[in-house]
């Protein structure tokens, strides 16, 4: 019996007042699964919970409407949700599940939980009598989750479809910049009256944008490759971290001279790691350090060998990340907005994809990520290596 359900003593509820009673330990009870969905591991309950309630009490909500036989055979037979329905929960809800790297299988298991976890809750009910499990009972609610899913799953791919032409568009806007570098420091060293200070300005130039650009195709040639399954590969051989670290802020720094760089390093970093990518993830990490936290404060870099593990961590101050949206901020094509926004957006001049391809290492190296911001303690990145190949992912 349900907690807090009493026997209705031959008084019959009604299916969607059953809903209606229980919704929170239906939310609940489905949670557990959603959980299991690999895109949930490192979400929050109230990020996972999403829309979850709203969708269970609108269907509820529709099932108490009368309607006629016409009416619903039409219902049941739009495929493409009206246009009212774009703002509706379960649109809502299949937005934030694209935002958050959902795909179209999770997406559909979660509303096949949802249904099975109603229903098992129905007939595990005590004192509701058989005649209540009726066909036209099921038959509406039912009705009520084949068009959440299509409101969820239209609005999925419609934010599925917005991100890539974004992805198109931000793409073009970055390899114009030092594409018109290389072509202006060309028109520059074909001038045979050019003085050796301009010519070696022009070839800094070049070499600057065609590092631009390779870090460019490097993140897209790695992004493609997590998308088709194969992951980005990772050779762990035991390596001293610190000199990773150090390697990091260097190139940092030849970036961003007028930017001020703190590193603590304290105990044993060696472990089975990867060195090349790691110093990857650290310069991912500085780089966006440096874009979104304060200008005038440095940005900190520390790294502690503890007993079965390195952490490292890289932190900054600035306008902190909401809570409710840091549980995307690793996905690509997506960049968390701060306190004053309140939609997330896609930065105008990056892909987006540092942060992906952080995790993505992390995790290849069996590792952890973690982001915690707040206006006191400003946002803090703390990433967890075990030191022994053996922990492999």
């Amino acid at each position: 019996m349900i907690a807090g359900s009493t026997p209705l003593a031959g008084r019959p509820m009604i299916f969607s007042t059953f809903i209606q009673t229980h919704v929170d330990a239906i939310v609940a009870d489905w949670e557990t699964f959603a959980r299991t969905l690999p895109s949930a591991r490192t979400m929050s309950a109230l990020a996972l919970r999403d829309h979850s309630r709203e969708i269970l009490l609108t269907i509820a909500h529709e099932m108490d409407m009368p309607l006629s036989r016409q009416e619903r055979a039409s219902q049941a037979e739009t495929i493409v949700p009206s246009v009212g329905s774009a703002t509706s929960a379960a649109a809502e809800h299949g937005a934030l599940r694209q935002l958050a790297g959902f795909d179209l299988v999770q997406l559909f298991a979660e509303f096949r939980a949802m249904r099975a976890s109603v229903m098992a809750f129905w007939h595990r009910t005590e004192g509701v009598s058989a005649e209540l499990t009726s066909i036209d009972n099921i038959i509406r609610f039912n009705e009520g989750i084949d068009k959440a899913l299509a409101e969820s799953v239209e609005r999925y791919s419609s934010e599925v479809a917005a991100s890539r032409d974004m992805f198109l568009a931000v793409l073009g806007h970055d390899l114009r910049g030092p594409l018109a570098g290389i072509d202006m420091s060309a028109m520059m060293l074909a001038k045979a009256t050019l003085s050796d200070a301009a010519r070696q300005q022009s070839a800094a130039r070049i070499r600057r944008a065609s590092k631009e650009m390779s870090r460019l195709i490097t993140d897209l040639l790695e992004y493609t490759r997590t998308r088709l399954g194969a992951g980005i590969p990772v050779e762990r051989i035991l390596c001293d971290l610190g000199p990773v670290c150090e390697d990091a802020l260097e190139a940092i720094r030849a970036g961003y001279p007028d930017q001020q760089f703190v590193q603590r390093m304290s105990g044993d970093l060696t472990a089975f790691a990867d060195a090349p990518r790691m110093q990857q993830v650290l310069a991912n990490l500085l780089n966006n350090a440096v874009q979104h936290g304060d200008r005038q404060s440095a940005v900190t870099v520390t790294a502690d060998g503890e007993l079965n593990e390195v952490v490292l961590k890289v932190a900054n101050t600035g306008e902190p990340i909401p809570p409710e949206s840091l549980f995307a901020i690793f996905e690509p094509l997506v960049q968390a907005p701060n306190a004053d926004s309140q939609d997330h957006v896609l930065s105008k001049t990056s892909l987006g994809l540092g942060l992906f391809i952080v995790r993505e290492i992390v995790l290849g190296h069996a590792g952890t990520i973690e982001v915690h911001s707040s206006a006191d303690a400003g946002t803090v990145f703390t990433i967890r290596l075990p030191r022994e190949a053996a922990t492999s992912a």
